[in-house]
This record gives structure tokens, C-alpha cells and sequence, in this order.
């Protein structure tokens, strides 16, 4: 099973980030449903315990509520759950992943004109280079997202062989991908110091901005009820892994 050393949050002026130091790996079961158990989830690879109450329209929209990442030698593993359906405002699901966060920002910083899930979504403190998106509108479940890869928002491409599931609430989503398939290196490698952060966010129509976000920004902007609904949202907390930490090349 999977360990981490204690979680530490960290405050500075402009960000706020969430991390964990992985020890050994662990391979939950992707089949829709987060638990934490000998044969899923471990407790501490549950990176984000986000209020299930501060969505922008609660308590008619959908409300991101917990974020979990662990690894294995060959793959990534990131769960998410949240409270509520999809509802009348907010049914896109998005999560933004950094691959390369130890390279500085490197990827896009704003969605705005992006040719999958173009929203008013800015990051200050990490590059997208990973998105997953999916539409689901009340009754169609479960959602399938797609997966891209976006550190050019105009020119995304797609993140192939993505195993995917949820639950028919969409109360859960899980998904894994090898490393292969997310670098294109060798299996079971990663480049050197690999570094990973995850914003996931709750969307509207095109030209929305978030209306829930997890972590939460430092602003909150995204979960205020005067927001309007197309307001710019700058995204600036993430939860940050350390997949290679002695740089050796090896998750």
C-alpha cells in the first residue's frame, strides 16, 4: 500500500498548495467508486478534503468534495468525488494536471480561447498540460470525458489509452494512465524530478468561469454567488505530488 509523509499546506502571498511525498506505490480499482480500502484507496492518498458547500450556486449544483492521486511503477491514479449531481448551472467537469511542474510554468496559463472546454479559467502559479473535460447533463450519466493534452489550449491532442470510470451520480470519478502514455518515454519511467500538480473545477456553458474549484483559490472568486457567471476565475491553488523526488528518473 501506498504511503506519504504527513501532508503539509503551505501559505505564501500569492499561493496556497497542498502536497505529499510518496513512499511506495498502490493501484486502486477503477471502477467508479472511491473507498478508501486494503484494495483501493489508501487514507493518505486523499490530497484534497474540499468543503462540499462552496460551490458558486449550492445547493442546486454539483460540489467537488475530495481529490486522490497515488501511482503505481507503471501508472497515475487520480480519484475525485463530490456532493450532488450535475445541476442547472454548473455541469462540465474539468481537472488540470501540470506533468512538469518542476520545470516552472511551463504549460497553458488560459483557457479562454482553448479548443476543448474554452472558459474563462487562468492559472498564476502552474502551466496546464493535461486536461480532462466532460458534459453531463441531468439524466445522462455516466459521464465520458475525454482526455488532452493542452500545453497549447488551441492545438489539444488526445491522451490516449485513459482507463475511466464513474458511478451513475457521477459522485465518483476515477481514472488511470501509464506513464508511458502520458510522457511517451519507456514504461515504468518518468523524466527526472517529475513533479505533478491537479486543479479540478466545476464549469457552465461556453465563456463561463469555475464555479467550484478544488483546491479553492485564495480569492474564493469561484465560489461567491455575486460572481457573475462569466467572470474571469484565476485558479492559483493546486495539490502537488513528488513523483521522483531523487531525480533518478524512476516514479
Amino acid at each position: 500500500m501506498r504511503r506519504y509523509l504527513p501532508a503539509v499546506a503551505l501559505l505564501t502571498v500569492l499561493l496556497m498548495t497542498f502536497g505529499s511525498a510518496a513512499k511506495t506505490y498502490n493501484t486502486p480499482t477503477i471502477d467508479g467508486r472511491v473507498e478508501q480500502s486494503e484494495i483501493d484507496w489508501d487514507a493518505d492518498e486523499w490530497g484534497v478534503d474540499d468543503p462540499a458547500d462552496d460551490g458558486r450556486w449550492y445547493p442546486s449544483d454539483p460540489d467537488l468534495d475530495d481529490l486522490y492521486v497515488t501511482w503505481s511503477a507503471d501508472s497515475l491514479f487520480v480519484g475525485i468525488t463530490t456532493q450532488r449531481g450535475p445541476g442547472g448551472y454548473g455541469i462540465g467537469y474539468l481537472l488540470f494536471i501540470d506533468t512538469d511542474a518542476q520545470n516552472g510554468i511551463t504549460g497553458a496559463v488560459d483557457f479562454t480561447n482553448a479548443d476543448f472546454y474554452g472558459r474563462r479559467i487562468t492559472f498564476s502559479t502552474m502551466g496546464a498540460d493535461v486536461v480532462m473535460g466532460g458534459w453531463a447533463n441531468q439524466g445522462e450519466f455516466p459521464m465520458s470525458p475525454d482526455f488532452k493534452f493542452c500545453s497549447d489550449p488551441t492545438a489539444t491532442t488526445p491522451l490516449e489509452n485513459v482507463v475511466y470510470a464513474a458511478n451513475p451520480g457521477l459522485l465518483h470519478m476515477e481514472f488511470g494512465v501509464a506513464w508511458s502514455d502520458l510522457f511517451g518515454g519507456g514504461a515504468r519511467t518518468v523524466p527526472e524530478g517529475t513533479t505533478l500538480r491537479f486543479i479540478a473545477a466545476i464549469v457552465g456553458g461556453g465563456s463561463s468561469g469555475a464555479y467550484d474549484a478544488m483546491p479553492t483559490s485564495t480569492t474564493g472568486i469561484e465560489s461567491t454567488p455575486g460572481t457573475p457567471w462569466d467572470a474571469y476565475t484565476d485558479l492559483d491553488v493546486y495539490y502537488e505530488v513528488v513523483v521522483d523526488g531523487n531525480a533518478d528518473g524512476v516514479p
